[in-house]
């Protein structure tokens, strides 16, 4: 039995989760809400790579598995895998997430940001409507921004065949994206889909607004 299966919404009283897929502004919405509040800041990208350290075939296999998988056998693999594959491993991983926030004194909100927080998982550890979000960009935001990051030609390079892995990593996103909209659409949670046409600022108060913030 693992921590997610026993934790309860009052051991997470004082979260707040940012969820969402990549390319939407979590992390830059994350640290003006951080700056502004005074809250602690928990980033499970960063978290990933301590995880990555500890995770075993046994108690995480789809973890472990991708994790030493090289850039051609990640990247090169049917999309429909990669998108049920990172769906499983962000499951497996959700619990170390958890164990690593219980060593928060519980006395400082702490700020959550991440692709790993999948509505499914966070939804039951609520401890209030109004503390948790999540944010995806639209397809063509995203194809569009990552397309000028000089550094995404990088993650790719050493494939067989780099356009067709940067299409498949696009196109893995894309539909990572649609199943977090559908799962926090499923459970009425707040949920912001950017497309450019929204400032930055405004997608900031919009954050505000639905944490409870700004109240």
């Amino acid at each position: 039995m693992s921590i997610h299966d026993t934790a309860t919404a009052n051991n997470f009283a004082n979260v707040y989760w940012l969820g969402g897929s990549p390319c939407s502004g979590k992390s830059t919405i994350a640290d003006v809400l951080v700056k502004k509040y005074g809250f602690a800041l928990y980033r499970c990208d960063e978290a990933f790579y301590e995880h990555s350290k500890i995770v075993t075939a046994e108690q995480q296999p789809i973890f472990h598995r991708l994790v030493h998988l090289s850039s051609e056998d990640l990247w090169m693999r049917l999309v429909a895998q990669q998108v049920a594959e990172e769906i499983a491993f962000y499951h497996e991983e959700f619990p170390l997430i958890l164990e690593d926030l219980l060593a928060y004194p519980r006395t400082q909100p702490v700020l959550v940001e991440g692709a790993a927080l999948l509505p499914e998982c966070v939804y039951p550890l609520l401890s209030h409507p109004r503390r948790a979000i999540w944010i995806v960009p639209t397809g063509e935001f995203q194809m569009h921004h990552y397309r000028q990051r000089t550094w995404a030609k990088d993650v790719v390079k050493a494939c067989s065949d780099p356009e067709q892995a940067f299409l498949n990593w696009m196109q893995r996103d894309i539909a990572f994206a649609h199943h977090v909209a559908h799962e926090a659409t499923q459970r009425a949670l707040p949920l912001l889909v950017v497309d450019g046409q929204r400032s930055l600022v405004e997608n900031i108060t919009w954050s505000e607004q639905h944490l409870g913030l700004s109240l």
